[in-house]
């Protein structure tokens, strides 16, 4: 891929670190490259290339792929400063790391030591100049990321990822990786190959991922196509699971009276709860609803009259397709009670949001019924496929990836969201839900109109997930923050911090 005669490199606070671009919003041209040199990972690093990812998957309106080139771009960096950070701890032992028998037998303590004088280390990343590059780049018919580190690695070292690569060109299911890479001393082999499944399930062939390291110097490249197809879920593997929600029942008809009953323009609140009170399960459930994090207003709701006018009866319209789900799904699957009280706290998240929005009253109430109901599908996949589930979510905890929405398409041919969009579809859910449930863990390929909906959801998701170190704020979409009103990242984590203290105190 030809490129202009690259800018020397400056440091830019703006950026967090060297770069030939001035600023994160200059302009994408073709051919014209972004650069960034850096010693060590930080959040702000992180912002700024994940940005930078952002910017350039939305002007070639491939943005469908950013799960896997995210964590594909977060993998590499990883250990390319991993790389780097090794060669400081046998400079400080006056070793020759690319002797096999020291290699061997120091890193054992190696991540004792780094963990125990992390500074130390990092000031030897700068002494030694053992920088990072991050290259962005496109033309016409392609995008390449490379990231590059100004060491060669040692012949084990490099060994080591060509066998990783080549093996995961062999594995069909994650089951398989992790029985074959569980007992890797370094933990470098897992990241890698689920990092390929994750690009080859979203259309990227083995040829997209590239690696190399000789001289001085050991290089990753992804290239992606500028034209890909949008819809590569692998339905066939999916199949099983699809049939089972066969087996769901109907939505509740007693509900779906009640929603047709609040329409009628003469409807009263002792009306509406005439009919609720019949349902005993239900009642129970509105009062108990009136009562959680998002929707109290001060002081315990004793009566169900009381919770319908607290609650309204537009609002408890909207409110009774998640309260129907429940009713479904909490007696017959395990999952259930863990996933609705998380949602419960996105809601509660959601709110504060909302009206940080200005959203109005009527928006507001699909947005609470919504992040009640997003997670429909995490709830089914859970229960259905518990042990792979497991070994998704404690791998991209280990990573701090938010979404592992193609780790679990690449596993079982479906997604936890798609899974809930089809379960919105069987009960005739309106779209506004059915969005929700799909594109809260892809917020960018949203439909304009569903932006208000899925964007805070989406947030409220992170806030949750961050506060339990499962993803960082780095990787939020501009987009994100900015459309619910938020200036910056650090607004965001600072209001994020207030609303957990707040809702631990509930």
């Amino acid at each position: 891929m030809s490129a202009a005669k690259p800018l020397p490199l400056e440091y830019k606070d703006s950026l967090g670190m060297h770069s030939n671009i001035p600023d994160i919003n200059h302009p994408i041209q073709e051919n014209l490259p972004f650069h960034f040199k850096f010693f060590n990972i930080n959040e702000h690093i992180e912002n700024t290339l994940y940005q930078t990812l952002d910017r350039f998957l939305l002007q070639l309106d491939i943005v469908f792929i950013r799960d896997s080139v995210l964590a594909a771009v977060k993998e590499t960096v990883t250990n390319a400063v991993k790389a780097n950070v090794k060669r400081v701890y046998f400079n400080t032992l006056q070793l020759d790391i690319q002797n096999s028998a020291d290699y061997q037998s120091r890193m054992i303590d190696f991540k004792k030591s780094y963990f125990d004088n992390r500074d130390e280390f990092e000031e030897g990343l700068l002494k030694y100049n053992y920088g990072v590059f991050v290259s962005f780049i496109h033309n016409k018919t392609m995008m390449r990321i490379r990231i590059m580190n100004n060491v060669e690695l040692t012949e084990e070292e490099s060994s080591r990822i060509k066998l990783r690569l080549e093996k995961a060109k062999t594995y069909n299911d994650l089951a398989e990786a992790y029985m074959d890479i569980s007992s890797d001393q370094e933990g470098a082999g897992l990241g890698l190959i689920m990092t390929l499944m994750m690009l080859k399930n979203d259309g990227l062939g083995d040829s997209a991922f590239k690696f190399e390291s000789s001289g001085n110097k050991t290089i990753f490249m992804i290239d992606v196509p500028t034209q890909m197809a949008k819809d590569n879920a692998k339905i066939s593997k999916a199949d099983k699971i699809i049939s089972e929600l066969d087996q769901l029942p109907t939505f509740p008809k007693t509900i779906q009276d009640i929603q047709t009953a609040i329409e009628k323009p003469n409807s009263s609140i002792g009306q509406i709860a005439e009919m609720i009170k019949k349902d005993i399960s239900l009642s129970a459930n509105i009062l108990k609803l009136s009562n959680s994090a998002a929707f109290n207003r001060g002081g315990r709701v004793e009566t169900l009259d009381r919770a319908i006018q607290l609650i309204g009866l537009k609002e408890l319209q909207s409110l009774l397709y998640s309260l129907g789900t429940k009713q479904i799904l909490e007696d017959k699957f395990p999952a259930f009670q863990a996933i609705w009280d998380k949602s419960n706290e996105c809601a509660y998240y959601c709110k504060w949001i909302a009206e940080k929005m200005g959203m109005p009253k009527n928006i507001m109430s699909n947005l609470l019924s919504a992040s009640l109901l997003h997670d429909i599908g995490e709830i089914l996949l859970v229960s259905f496929e518990s042990d792979k589930m497991g070994q998704i979510k404690s791998y991209s905890n280990s990573k701090e990836i938010a979404s592992a929405i193609s780790l679990e398409e690449a596993s079982f041919g479906i997604t936890h969201t798609k899974l809930g969009a089809l379960v919105a579809e069987k009960w005739n859910f309106p779209e506004v839900y059915a969005s929700a449930m799909e594109y809260h863990h892809r917020p960018m390929l949203v439909e304009e109109m569903y932006k208000e909906i899925v964007y805070p959801i989406y947030l409220g998701d992170m806030m949750i997930m961050i506060n339990q170190k499962e993803a960082k704020s780095s990787e939020i979409p501009k987009e994100v923050l900015n459309f619910c009103k938020f200036a910056t990242v650090g607004e965001f984590d600072s209001a994020r911090i207030k609303l957990k203290e707040s809702h631990q105190k509930l």
